[in-house]
């Protein structure tokens, strides 16, 4: 192998980070490499931690591909040029060289400049990272949580494009054997023109038909990127509708549940058990909570087909009229409101004031052991922006999980202290991107939390 390497090293010039990667010596691991047969696709999974490896192959392996594990982006290189991949799943944040790192080397190659590269992170500074990746030559940038369908489909795409595009290399490679070929033929009958003339010209002849022929090739190549191109986006509409309809159609379900729990509650509670009691409110209980999570699965869905309408609105307005709401449903708390005074501008306001709902309404819900609880709505100036902020003196949480605030379904207290369906942060942050702002969350164990967005640059 290192003499091979050598060899390469010779024809093609590397530049000094580049060769810093690559193998100096045998047994680096490169020859337990699983090489893919003929007819298989190669794809590249890196990231350093071997569990987010194997959720990512678990993912992709009903595709029926070879897949190859890298646990760094040096071993990554390795792979590459020993062998044609279809795809590379790569991870921003590994130690020793990151995966902006690795694919400025990768495409210093000339070999590798076409491989397609996906960068999967769970970084939530998707402005930042979102740019530098398609700066890099990355044809997708996918967040996570990974949704598994549409991961799927990405790579399963490339891998259709790189099975096509090798066939036509093939194709290409025996045309221009046969080119070569025909070039021979073509020198021998010129020194034998006086007697074999009528000959050359059917050697031109075939030669003219294989080059049309590669033309066409090259035609339908392109007609076949196009049309997978739109199957794609069609598909991703499909998810989007299939979606809501899952959600719209258990909405009536779990409300009939729910009825049919309380119904029996009130005609027969007498008759029955105390513990058929029980287990009677649970399935009322969690009925209730499934269908409120239906309702936000269908809010969520509803912001991203919502076209906006935008008007000149005063924010103070809208705190007035959700903190007064709010009031009337907690007369037994002790509440000190604190809110400055607030900027007017232009958004959707049905919208803006369902953000202000959740974040106060989160305020409320985790200050609840607080006696008196204290609620600060507010704003300041930074860098052209005008930042609000709802800042509590509740039970805060860990920053360490601050990457999981705006996941559906991700919640970091247990559903038995605080209640909610986890669904609340995603919506609220899908309305805030929708508005070209950010939100973003600072926060300490029992010491308050203060979230923080805004609405774009003016």
């Amino acid at each position: 192998m290192a003499s091979s390497l050598t060899t390469r090293k010779k024809k093609h010039s590397v530049d000094r980070r580049t060769q810093a990667a690559l193998p100096k010596q045998p047994g680096t691991g490169l020859e337990r490499m699983p090489l893919a047969p003929f007819h298989l696709a190669n794809i590249l999974i890196v990231d350093d931690r071997k569990d987010k490896r194997l959720a990512m192959e678990a993912i992709v392996s009903s595709l029926g591909q070879n897949i190859v594990h890298a646990s760094s982006g040096r071993e990554a290189l390795r792979y590459l040029l020993a062998q044609n991949f279809a795809v590379i799943l790569l991870d921003v944040n590994m130690p020793g060289m990151d995966g902006f790192e690795t694919a400025a080397l990768i495409r210093e190659r000339k070999s590798l400049e076409n491989i397609p590269i996906i960068f999967v992170s769970a970084v939530n500074d998707t402005e930042t990272h979102v740019s530098r990746g398609y700066s890099l030559g990355a044809v997708d940038y996918i967040l996570a949580p990974i949704i598994p369908e549409i991961l799927r489909a990405k790579v399963a795409f490339f891998v259709e494009m790189y099975k096509i595009t090798e066939q036509v290399r093939r194709q290409a490679e025996a045309l221009r054997v046969a080119h070569d070929e025909l070039e021979a033929r073509v020198k021998q009958r010129t020194e034998e023109l006086a007697i074999a003339n009528e000959s050359l010209q059917v050697e031109v002849r075939e030669r003219m038909r294989a080059e049309e022929d590669l033309r066409q090739a090259n035609l339908r190549l392109e007609e076949r990127v196009s049309e997978r191109t739109a199957e794609l986006q069609v598909a991703n509409q499909e998810l989007e509708a299939f979606t809501y309809s899952i959600a719209h159609d258990l909405r009536a379900p779990f409300r009939q549940i729910h009825g049919y729990a309380e119904l029996l509650q009130e005609e027969f509670s007498s008759a029955l058990p105390p513990e058929a009691g029980h287990y009677l409110e649970r399935i009322g209980s969690r009925s209730r909570e499934m269908g409120q999570m239906v309702d936000d699965l269908l809010n969520l869905s509803g912001v991203a087909r919502q076209k906006l309408d935008f008007n000149v609105v005063n924010l103070n307005e809208i705190v007035e009229e959700v903190v007064t709401g709010i009031k009337g449903d907690i007369k037994d708390r002790s509440i000190i409101w604190e809110t400055g005074h607030l900027p007017t501008l232009k958004c959707n306001y049905g919208l803006i004031r369902q953000v202000f709902d959740n974040v106060i309404s989160n305020a409320v819900k985790y200050t609840r052991p607080r006696h008196p609880a204290r609620i600060e709505i507010g704003f300041l100036r930074e860098d052209d922006e005008d930042v609000i902020f709802v800042r509590d003196n509740g039970v805060g949480f860990d920053m360490a999980l601050a990457g999981r605030l705006f996941g559906v379904f991700q919640r970091l207290h247990r559903i038995e202290e605080f209640e909610g369906t986890g669904v609340g942060l995603a919506l609220t942050s899908r309305i805030i991107h929708k508005h070209g702002g950010r939100i973003w969350a600072e926060a300490q164990v029992n010491q308050g939390a203060t979230f923080y967005f805004t609405l774009g640059k003016k």
